[in-house]
């Protein structure tokens, strides 16, 4: 994410130095609560890999594929090169796919959903740290066939541009996901007028300039001081439920039918403060478990989490 590298930086600098001070998070931000939430440690948290090859250090969303167990697609965010890359839960990259035609304003998330060619990766240039951009762009293409031995590079290929706007003016994103419908899902991280919830419809595709629907406000109240802005979004293989996370703490909602959202327990939300230099995604790896992938930190690489929270 190309957010303010410095304050990026000092957010990284806080938690290493109350890290180094007291084995922990700082006090501070330790015992910050959530109105709303109860806030309970992960069931089952563990690291089970490393991002450290040079092009996933600023991985920026996750998408799981059912085609190769284990294995997930990310980006790299804005001035990067247009490529998506498909990574293992050990942080192994397994295959890069460039793409051509597109640009890299500000690359934040991946997901994969329906589209009229099969399952396609979707990929969201919707990062504005500023809020000024009055156009952003999805990009959308078939998903590359991952049977056999895959090459190190796959040839480059084109995607299908989306350029659409939000109805009430620039937001910054970087949480999105796809519907079974092939509804595409944007979560504002929260920068300002809280953290909302819009819908492209899948019938957006082709019109000339679609206005993002909102369709639900989040209660989540977002922190930029304590890190608790949105960084990803992870829709459950059944479709019933969605995790959004921010740098620390990772938020379960049900989807109801009509699209908005539900937050479930009680409501409950899974506390992994310090755990990664920069948490960026999450995505599910079966209906129990998520996946969290984070950008390097301050002299740290990137890291990939398994992760189980129970509401």
């Amino acid at each position: 994410m190309t957010t303010t590298r410095a304050a990026t930086t000092l957010l990284s600098m806080v938690l290493l130095l109350g890290s180094v001070a007291c084995g922990s998070a700082p006090v501070a931000m330790a015992a910050e609560q959530q109105p709303g939430w109860v806030m309970v440690p992960p069931t089952e948290m563990r690291q089970s890999g490393t991002l450290a090859h040079p092009r996933l250090a600023e991985s920026s969303g996750a998408a799981v594929t059912p085609r190769l167990p284990g294995a997930l697609w990310t980006v790299s965010d804005g001035g990067n090169p247009t490529e998506l890359h498909l990574i293992d839960t050990t942080g192994a990259l397994l295959t890069t796919q460039p793409l051509t035609g597109v640009t890299n304003t500000d690359w934040e998330e991946v997901a994969l959903g329906p589209c009229p060619g099969g399952q396609c990766l979707y990929i969201a240039d919707v990062g504005d740290n500023a809020e000024r951009r009055t156009e952003v762009s999805i990009y959308r293409l078939v998903e590359p066939r991952l049977t056999g031995s895959l090459p190190t590079t796959l040839p480059p290929r084109s995607a299908e541009v989306l350029r659409f706007r939000y109805p009430d003016g620039p937001h910054d994103v970087e949480a999105m996901e796809v519907n079974a419908a092939g509804d595409v899902l944007l979560i504002t991280k929260g920068r300002s007028g809280g953290v909302l919830l819009f819908k492209l419809p899948a019938t957006s595709w082709g019109q000339p300039a679609p206005v993002a629907e909102r369709l639900d406000s989040l209660p989540i109240v977002a922190n930029g001081g304590t890190g608790r802005l949105v960084t990803g979004a992870g829709l459950s293989p059944d479709g019933s439920r969605l995790m959004v996370r921010t740098y620390r703490d990772l938020y379960p909602f049900a989807v109801n039918p009509n699209g908005t959202l539900r937050p479930l327990g009680k409501p409950t939300a899974c506390d992994i403060l310090g755990r990664e230099p920069q948490g960026e995604a999450v995505d599910w790896l079966d209906n129990e478990r998520l996946v969290l992938t984070s950008e390097r930190g301050l002299m740290k690489s990137g890291t990939v989490f398994v992760v189980r929270c129970s509401t």
